[in-house]
């Protein structure tokens, strides 16, 4: 922050100044419909800003909905997420980890055990045929997300500011949870103390 002071998140915990591979968590007071109850991993932070995917938001179209080629496929019935309010014409991509040449130049790895894909086409291939190959529980997992959450410059800073957000280490855990729309509430539990109360009642607990 430009005057200093060591940033917290909204429960005044000190955070790191770069939150690339952390986890912004909604508080219940954040009304905003594109982020209610939303965990948005941070992939890129930076003084020209942040850029991250909402993580459980599922969307009620699959792969095979948005890339009609992958249609007959079977990871075309994988389904897709609402990654952001920003750009939902464009398609990212998270994964725990694929071989070395299904990865653009341009894939970031944020956090142990996620990778973040720009490039859908870079892995093409082996979604056809290795991934289709693959037996459970050796492949990777693999979400798709329609568009993005951005922020300009100081705009995340200043929401922090306003206690808009928590703030936690980003896991695979979440990002893959079985029940996607339950990431919230896990995400409060992984936060710990008061929010405990806040996953199980979906409000925090009167001080008064």
């Amino acid at each position: 922050m430009s005057d200093g002071a060591i940033p917290t998140d909204s429960s005044g915990t000190p955070v790191p100044a770069s939150l690339e591979g952390y986890f912004l968590v909604s508080e219940t007071e954040l009304l905003d419909p594109n982020f209610h109850r939303t965990v948005v991993l941070i992939v890129n932070h930076n003084a020209e800003g942040a850029f991250g995917l909402v993580v459980n938001r599922p969307a009620d179209i699959t792969l095979g909905d948005i890339v009609t080629e992958f249609e007959h496929e079977p990871i075309g019935a994988l389904p897709a997420f609402i990654g952001g309010p920003v750009e939902q014409h464009y398609l990212f991509t998270l994964h725990s980890g694929l071989p070395p040449h299904a990865e653009s130049q341009y894939a970031l790895h944020p956090a142990e055990g996620l990778v973040f894909e720009p490039v859908f086409h870079a892995m093409e291939g082996y979604l056809r045929s290795q991934w289709a190959a693959s037996e459970e529980p050796l492949q990777p997992r693999i979400n798709f997300y329609l568009g993005y959450a951005g922020w300009a410059p100081g705009q995340l800073e200043n929401e922090l500011a306003q206690a808009a957000w928590l703030v936690i280490p980003a896991t695979p855990e979440i990002v893959f949870h079985p029940e996607p729309g339950e990431g919230w509430t896990a995400a409060l539990i992984r936060k710990g103390g008061i929010y405990h109360v806040v996953a199980q009642t979906g409000s925090k607990p009167s001080l008064n």
